[in-house]
């Protein structure tokens, strides 16, 4: 298995699909592109895992406390340079996705190629919480149904709280 160290997320119009550019550890490109069905199916389960990991409060509403979450995850982001990819790299186009989500983050597997290898994106709860904000951009920009986020994440968005 190889692991994704850095990934740009950027929604391609004539496509229809956010391409993920990925960087292995070693330093190889890839390009994985995230149809919206795929998007679709994972982004619930995701959020479903933020949402079970949130600490219980008898004095906070949860969905607030989760935008709260999600607000100082991304605020905490930092600009890096986006991963490149030039020339000719492995390009999939996963049809499906493993998720493993443990109390300290969350990691995603995706197929690599058709004998079996996988790549896997390890995020803690911060990463995950920042990469889901970039997915929910590309949601937005894109102009896919946005009935799957749920509604504390769009109070997490600026101007929004």
């Amino acid at each position: 298995m190889v692991i994704l160290k850095k990934v740009t997320l950027q929604y391609i119009e004539i496509e229809d699909r956010i391409r993920m550019s990925a960087e292995f550890d070693g330093g190889e490109p890839a390009v994985f592109w995230l149809t919206q069905r795929l998007c679709r199916r994972l982004v619930p389960k995701l959020a479903g895992h933020l949402e079970y990991s949130a600490q219980k409060s008898l004095l906070v509403d949860k969905g607030l406390m989760l935008s709260v979450q999600q607000h100082d995850a991304e605020w905490q982001q930092t600009l890096s340079e986006p991963v490149k990819v030039v020339g000719l790299a492995r390009s999939v186009l996963p049809e499906k996705v493993d998720l493993h989500c443990l109390a300290g983050g969350a990691s995603i597997i995706f197929p690599f190629d058709g004998k079996g290898e996988q790549a896997r994106l390890q995020m803690n709860m911060v990463e995950l919480r920042q990469w889901m904000g970039v997915v929910y951009r590309q949601f937005r920009l894109a102009g896919w149904p946005m009935e799957v986020w749920p509604n504390w994440f769009a109070l997490s968005e600026p101007g929004k709280n």
